[in-house]
């Protein structure tokens, strides 16, 4: 279950208490949670495109085919489940995604944005295709990708009347205006609304947000409820994640996704057989999913896939498999972290945040200048340069 600009705190369980998730809840409560977990990056505003091919190709960011390549010789999230032997099917948007993987399952259901309607439609050509599943037949495997929470944020009344905005909170970091360029304030989703933002325009897009989340939830718990009744959900690995979050709020001063800071991030959360209840702080790329699924359920793993195994972290075996984790936004911004501490450089500009995430989350104090920090800063430069060289990044 891979949804579209969901950003990872937007579960109840995990600490967003204005937020209706019910269904999300309760895969929380019988699974395992990631809280780091990133999408590498992207080198066009729709981020989502690269974060999909790097899903469906188990590839990291600078390696990946181009999105809209007719052609891929490598292995893909689909066929690698159809050669083992697995019914597939792919219930997706149509756009900003990776067609060639997409076309690699044995069927395709392609749905495109169509507003209030969207879930219900992406859920039940999922329903419909489970309902139709024989008894002791072959083993699945579906790719379930809608468009939503994404804009134009339009859910049913019912969610939409969940949430008043003027009882909408903002986060720590809300700012009227982002406090320097970072490279892309002009793009398609910083236009969303105006600049300056105001608390009340930022409070109505986000409780428009969440209506599109609860909404999302809703049908998400129509899917798991099938298989419920059908006797596999005890037999069935579930993975909900999404392909990056994004500021909408006024986080930063910002709307979009076309930015570094956590609020990038992504939930995850998997559950189901060989799968212990718990969560993790490891850091986590997405393109870390193919191998995962495929280490869960003994599917053959690809010599391919740049990403590693979740599956160790889960039970207990490791307590992360990368000690730092890096992304880039197009020339204009790159990022490392490890288990503490946060750099981003927007090179065009030559400008540095460094920011302890032990102490400030919300990203809030920029330590780059300040003296005591110089060599921790230094050090973050090094990593952030050994990064870039390890993931084939080839900025100047």
């Amino acid at each position: 279950m891979f949804t579209d600009d969901q950003r990872f705190d937007t579960i109840r369980s995990l600490g967003n208490k204005e937020i209706e998730t019910p269904n999300l809840d309760k895969l929380v409560e019988r699974g395992f949670h990631f809280t780091n977990v990133y999408c590498q990056g992207s080198m066009v505003g729709a981020v989502c495109a690269p974060s999909r091919t790097m899903i469906l190709t188990g590839k990291s960011l600078f390696r990946i085919p181009q999105p809209n390549a007719k052609t891929y010789s490598g292995p893909t999230l689909g066929g690698v489940f159809r050669k083992a032997g697995y019914d597939t099917l792919c219930v997706s948007k149509p756009g900003n995604s990776f067609r060639v993987g997409h076309e690699a399952f044995e069927k395709v259901v392609h749905i495109p944005h169509v507003g209030a309607q969207t879930n219900a439609k992406c859920a039940d050509a999922a329903i419909e295709y489970l309902k139709d599943r024989k008894p002791g037949g072959k083993p699945f495997f579906l790719y379930f990708a809608p468009s939503m929470p994404h804009d134009p944020r339009t859910a049913e009344k019912e969610f939409h009347a969940k949430y008043d905005p003027a009882k909408v909170t903002l986060s720590k970091n809300f700012l009227p205006k982002h406090p320097f360029d970072n490279g892309e304030l002009e793009v398609r989703d910083e236009k969303l609304a105006p600049t300056p933002r105001t608390e009340a325009e930022m409070r109505r897009h986000l409780a428009e947000y969440y209506a599109c989340i609860t909404s999302l939830d809703h049908h998400l718990g129509r899917i798991l409820e099938t298989l419920k009744a059908n006797g596999t959900l005890e037999n069935t690995v579930v993975i909900f994640t999404s392909d990056q979050g994004l500021a909408v709020g006024g986080r930063h001063g910002l709307m979009g996704k076309q930015n570094l800071y956590e609020h990038f991030k992504s939930p995850l959360v998997i559950a189901g057989p060989g799968v212990p209840k718990g969560k993790s702080d490891a850091l986590v790329y997405l393109f870390d999913l193919f191998p995962t699924a495929c280490d869960l359920t003994g599917v053959p793993m690809p010599t391919a896939c740049e990403g590693a195994s979740l599956a160790p972290v889960m039970k207990g075996e490791k307590k992360f498999v990368r000690d730092r984790l890096f992304a880039a936004y197009k020339d204009c911004q790159r990022m490392v972290r490890n288990d503490r501490w946060k750099l981003i450089h927007y090179p065009k500009i030559n400008h540095y945040q460094l920011f302890d995430l032990a102490m400030d989350i919300d990203e809030i104090d920029n330590l780059a200048a300040k003296p005591d920090h110089a060599n921790k800063l230094a050090e973050m430069k090094r990593q952030l340069s050994e990064e870039r060289t390890r993931w084939n990044d080839s900025l100047k």
